[in-house]
């Protein structure tokens, strides 16, 4: 125990700053060597920025897993890195530094938030983004809503006030670099409202301004931004790639990383969740099956007491259950061709697809898999949870043993 500062020897004070160095430092520091891939791509990123051919406004379209929102990250690190940045930055300067823990001054994020206040804006959550950040660049907005701490049936989007926000920060002078950076999250998720304002920012922006929007569906982002926006495709990352980085990364067996970067289909994101099976994942598995279960034994009143049970859960967790069931019914379909190198299930996925794949065939393997999907996109529209998957029940019912009558009295 040290009683004053004057009783600390020089090995003691070496240790604690060592400490601290270790408290205050991320944990993830990203630059284009930390992005998984996509070489091309970066090359593409460092090329336009040094002959001066910067799209002042870019759109990095890929799925969550895929790398989009870490290109974006190390890309805004490139620009305002000041050291010799030949083909990445340096990670050592001053703006490197302030990057890695995204407290740059000229660096602001927009990203969906749930309403806790009248005037809901991104700064409102700004401690919990950089929490995460600096723990990982591949997450969804289901790592996201466990970090600000909200209910499952909270809906996050961009909000009107968001604009006039964005408009006072951009508004101002840089303050270290040439260049003001906005990165935004999930630009899909803005209201009507906030993307009609935006537009007009993106239309006519300041000097020396960037955007660099990360969506993982651009198709629902208005067709006015949309054609505004320099698109960069992000495609999947390559099967070799995520094997070297679990062996790499996370010392795993050759074979095993094998086996989840196969089933992780070139999603980092989804390969880390394979890795550390989740509560969710086994809970959607189980359900699937109990579903299934209930569907072929035209059981009406077990599956009532499924229904609720579904519908007691957030909008995210029953979207994830349905884009669960709708993976389970195409795996199943592809299964009963014996080709192991095109089926994409874990072990746990596969001990029940031994049994279960024969009753998906030709006959019911679209008819099932557009219901899956219809739900989804219901469940997205804030439809009635009750209808919508009692609906679909009836449906499995259907086409699991098409020659029952759904209103048959047991």
């Amino acid at each position: 125990m040290i009683d004053s500062p004057s009783e600390i020897s020089a090995e003691q004070f070496k240790e604690l700053g060592i400490k601290l160095n270790q408290w205050f430092t991320p944990k993830f520091i990203q630059v284009f060597k930390d992005v998984i891939g996509h070489e091309d791509i970066k090359q593409r990123l460092i090329t336009s920025l040094r002959t001066g051919r910067i799209s002042h406004a870019q759109l990095f379209a890929g799925e969550t897993g895929y790398g989009s929102l870490a290109l974006a990250l190390a890309f805004a690190q490139y620009v305002f890195c000041t050291g010799d940045k030949k083909e990445d930055a340096c990670g050592e300067c001053p703006s490197c530094r302030k990057i890695q823990k995204y407290i740059h001054p000229d660096l602001h994020f927009v990203f969906p938030v749930v309403r806790k206040t009248k005037s809901p804006v991104s700064d409102e959550y700004i401690n919990e983004w950089r929490r995460l950040l600096t723990r990982t660049n591949y997450f969804g907005l289901e790592e996201w809503y466990t970090e600000m701490g909200v209910e499952d049936n909270a809906q996050a989007a961009i909000y009107t006030e968001e604009s006039a926000n964005i408009l006072r920060k951009l508004n101002l002078k840089s303050f270290e670099s040439d260049y003001k950076i906005l990165v935004m999250w999930l630009p899909e998720k803005m209201n009507p409202e906030c993307s009609n304002k935006l537009l007009k920012i993106i239309e006519e922006p300041f000097d020396k301004t960037l955007f660099l929007m990360v969506s993982e569906h651009p198709e629902q982002i208005i067709n006015t931004i949309q054609s505004r926006l320099q698109r960069i495709h992000i495609p999947p990352l390559h099967q070799e790639q995520i094997q070297r980085q679990l062996i790499a990364e996370k010392g795993i067996a050759a074979q095993k990383a094998e086996e989840y970067a196969h089933v992780a289909s070139g999603n980092w994101y989804k390969a880390l969740r394979l890795l550390d099976e989740t509560e969710e994942q086994i809970y959607n598995q189980e359900k699937f099956i109990s579903l299934m279960r209930l569907c072929w034994e035209r059981k009406m009143l077990p599956v009532n007491e499924w229904v609720n049970e579904i519908c007691s859960l957030g909008r995210e967790r029953q979207k994830n259950f349905l884009a669960h069931a709708s993976r389970m019914i195409r795996e199943n379909f592809v299964r009963n061709f014996g080709l192991e190198q095109l089926n994409y299930m874990t072990e746990r996925e596969k001990n029940f697809s031994q049994r279960f794949a024969p009753y998906v065939h030709e006959g019911n393997v679209i008819p099932l898999s557009n219901e899956f999907e219809r739900a989804y996109s219901d469940i997205s529209r804030n439809g009635n949870a009750k209808i919508i998957f009692t609906d679909l029940c009836i449906k499995v019912m259907q086409n699991i043993r098409p020659n029952w009558n759904c209103f048959h009295v047991q």
